[in-house]
């Protein structure tokens, strides 16, 4: 059975995404909250992570404490695991993590452009909650719930690298762009995760002129029409006494049919919902 060793203490996502990943590519292994020894350091069946002042894949050790130009311990995982070109592309949230990790939230809010404050206050209680819960422990098995919930995080995240190549791929050949008035929508009537990838379409097409989406909405059977980015000449409060308009945000950056309208219609809708400049 592997193991796996990992630094006591506070724990970060890198070093529970680390674990995390491993996990779902074992299926099984015993996880250790502890200072790596010499014997885990040598023994190739011990991943040691994020901890042990080594780094070494030929022998599974992935720290990066020891060099300050190495990336966090979650990309050294991931790069040996043959994901990390992958995930680069798939996940907006992947460079900015070892960032965070290696340079901290001030160098980071920096580099990004904002005020370090804005990283703080976007911090989630969930994150917490179970990130101090992995904290708490000196090991960690199949016993405990923690393992279940880890070992499908990594589960997801590998497999949803498949699924946003896959349905990126089909974006590009069933996705259109449609003009709404002197600008442009994209639309798609894939129903399964109508979301899914459609932030990576919008970075293939590159077209400033696209201000809205038209998709299936995965709350009732109509579309959902959603605002893109700042553009804030999308206001759908100016259709919502419309009949065929369910919902709308009192902010007016979405908007839900009640029934999937004919593509025609709904871009109709779309047009009325464009302020005049």
């Amino acid at each position: 059975m592997y193991k796996i060793v990992t630094h006591p203490g506070t724990a970060h996502k890198d070093d529970f995404l680390s674990v995390s990943v491993l996990l779902a590519t074992f299926g099984h292994a015993e996880i250790f909250r502890r200072e790596a020894t010499a014997e885990d350091l040598n023994d190739p069946d011990t991943y040691v992570v994020d901890v042990g002042q080594q780094l070494a894949p030929g022998r599974h050790n992935f720290d990066h404490h020891q060099d300050s130009s190495l990336p966090c311990a979650f990309h050294l995982v991931m790069q040996h695991l043959g994901h990390h070109d992958a995930a680069m592309l798939m996940f907006a949230w992947y460079p900015h993590m070892s960032m965070m990790d290696v340079s901290g939230p001030y160098r980071t809010a920096e580099h990004l452009g904002v005020d370090s404050s804005i990283l703080f206050a976007s911090s989630s209680p969930i994150d917490g909650y179970i990130l101090s819960t992995f904290a708490s422990l000196e090991s960690l098995n199949d016993l405990n719930p923690l393992y279940d919930l880890m070992k499908a995080i990594g589960e997801n995240l590998i497999a949803l690298i498949d699924q946003k190549l896959e349905r990126l791929e089909r974006l590009k050949v069933e996705a259109k762009v449609v003009e709404v008035k002197h600008l442009k929508a994209v639309t798609s009537d894939i129903n399964n995760s109508p979301k899914l990838a459609m932030e990576l379409y919008l970075r293939f097409l590159d077209d400033d002129k696209i201000v809205m989406s038209i998709i299936p909405s995965n709350r009732g059977e109509g579309w959902e029409l959603l605002r893109l980015g700042n553009h804030t000449i999308v206001d759908f409060r100016a259709i919502e006494k419309d009949p065929e308009i369910r919902f709308v945000h009192g902010s007016g950056f979405l908007a839900k049919t009640r029934k999937r309208l004919p593509l025609e219609e709904v871009v109709k809708l779309a047009c009325m919902s464009i302020k005049e400049p």
